[in-house]
């Protein structure tokens, strides 16, 4: 037999809203207090953003360090 109606324990994750979404304080609930489609997309484009910057940081300051070897190699050791 099921109770007659389901009541909410848990007011934080299922009230009052469908999702009480609840974001925290400073820089680390930046993308919970936007809508969520909003907060995703924000947090998708930062991310690509950041991911181009540091690969093309990578490539041209560091100039990839595994290419410099293999080049290293071939100039002491010119193939024949």
């Amino acid at each position: 037999m099921s109770p007659e109606r389901i009541v909410n324990y848990n007011k934080r994750l299922y009230g009052p809203g469908p999702v009480a979404r609840l974001p925290a304080s400073g820089i680390r609930g930046y993308y919970a207090r936007m809508p969520p489609l909003q907060g995703f997309s924000m947090a998708a484009t930062h991310g690509v953003i950041l991911g181009l910057g540091v690969g093309l940081y990578y490539k041209f300051f560091m100039a990839d360090p595994d290419t410099k070897k293999i080049e290293q190699y071939y100039r002491e050791n010119p193939p024949r």
